[in-house]
């Protein structure tokens, strides 16, 4: 700006100059003259003035474009380097698995082996070339916001949530007093540009956070399965949830890429239950993006193939609205997963007006949907429970948050509940 007022001053200055002083030195100039003079002095400066800054704006944009072009060789240049170092790993681990004579270690080379082959199918989603070539979250989130959060007090974090999946393990025992669940800042009110850089971001930083969520046995409340939910954590530990984020993502081509990372993380926590031997299952929702995802839905398919064992506890969820949406080839897709053992559940049900037996042939298992869809319409509630019965599908009513609710959901034929009444989602530690 400095630059060109001083431009603009100095034409100026010589227009004025060339007006008031061009008579006194060129005696034939009358005063038209040498105000045509003056405007001839302007109108160069101002011409002069355009292709300076027309060439000075060429010379930025070519040196941010070469910017551009080298980090992005930069970036496919550790790309490459990653893929080739995931394939060495692959290949000692193929070696040492066929060398080993332990059966113990064996079965541990193999899990690593397959978990390892399945992140090089995650690598082309989460390296993004352009990741790294946006401004930092901290940049963008405000001032307020960061005192906020530092202001903050730390508090003691939950013991592992296996624990609550063993309540029999303290029978007898001295009860101890429960820690209290760790505390968890959520970010609200980011605009779009503040919410797409910390995605991007988390993305690049692997800040991918699951979140379980209990879903109970009705009446007993007892804990049979949980449900895994995707939070994305800044660089300062707070977190925003998928409401703030999920449109976003999926409208920036990310949504696949954070469901992708959610399923792997889920296969992590599932092996550690089948180590400690208890029969718990997860629900991973998915979008219809990673559904339509054919290369790493194959990939995952042979994974699920080659670890038979992570199928039982393994509940794909679909939205009722997209997977009414799908193509017969993804739906094949999701068939050759149900084959395998893994289950299938509806989530987001906006109505009981549904061909329930075609539900139950497609191998779904599982519908979730709200309480109030029980209230809206007596005749129908009572036409889709006798529907339901004799069908391999059992009911799980979400957002359970009192026990006025509960009262109602019990009065009911529904097996599961899921809802604040019975558990916050609070971060697994895998």
């Amino acid at each position: 700006m400095l630059q060109h007022l001083f431009f603009i001053t100095l034409y100026c200055g010589l227009a004025l100059l060339a007006v008031l002083f061009g008579p006194t030195y060129i005696p034939e100039l009358q005063t038209g003259g040498a105000m045509l003079l003056g405007l001839w002095v302007f109108l160069a400066g101002v011409v002069l003035h355009e292709i300076m800054t027309r060439r000075s704006r060429e010379e930025e944009t070519t040196s941010t474009l070469e910017t551009l072009h080298h980090n992005q060789a930069v970036l496919r240049d550790r790309i490459s380097w990653t893929r080739r170092e995931m394939l060495g790993m692959a290949e000692a681990l193929e070696g040492a698995a066929k060398s080993s004579k332990l059966s113990a270690e064996q079965s541990i080379i193999n899990d690593a082996l397959s978990e390892v082959n399945l992140l090089k199918t995650l690598m082309p989603r989460l390296t993004d070339p352009f990741l790294g070539l946006f401004e930092d979250e901290t940049n963008v989130i405000k001032k307020d916001q960061r005192v906020r959060e530092e202001g903050e007090a730390r508090r003691a974090k939950h013991p592992d949530f296996l624990d609550d999946f063993r309540p029999e393990n303290y029978i007898g025992k001295t009860v101890r007093e429960p820690a209290e669940p760790e505390a968890v800042s959520v970010l609200t009110g980011l605009g779009e540009t503040e919410v797409l850089s910390i995605v991007r971001q988390s993305l690049r930083d692997d800040r991918i956070e699951m979140f379980l969520q209990p879903v109970v046995a009705l009446p007993q409340r007892k804990r049979k399965f949980y449900e895994c939910l995707s939070r994305l954590r800044t660089s300062k530990g707070q977190v925003i949830e998928p409401g703030q984020y999920v449109a976003i993502a999926t409208r920036a081509g990310l949504i696949t890429a954070i469901d992708n990372m959610l399923l792997f993380r889920c296969v992590q926590i599932i092996r550690k239950i089948l180590k400690s031997g208890d029969d718990i299952a997860f629900f991973v929702n998915l979008s219809s993006h990673t559904l339509k995802d054919h290369d790493f839905f194959d990939d995952f398919v042979e994974f699920v193939r080659g670890n038979i064992e992570l199928a039982p506890h393994l509940i794909i969820e679909v939205a009722q609205k997209e997977f009414l949406g799908l193509k017969a080839s993804e739906l094949l897709s999701l068939e050759r997963l149900m084959g395998l053992g893994c289950r299938l559940s509806l989530d987001q049900v906006q109505s009981l007006d549904m061909d329930l037996e075609a539900l139950a042939n497609g191998r779904v298992r599982f519908l979730k949907l709200e309480g109030w869809l029980f209230a809206e319409n007596q005749i129908e509630t009572k036409r889709f429970l006798e529907q339901l019965r004799g069908l391999p599908i059992e009911l799980v009513i979400e957002k359970v948050e009192t026990e006025d609710a509960l009262v109602q959901v019990l009065g009911q034929d529904v097996s599961y509940g899921q809802g604040f009444l019975f558990g916050e989602p609070r971060p697994a530690r895998p």
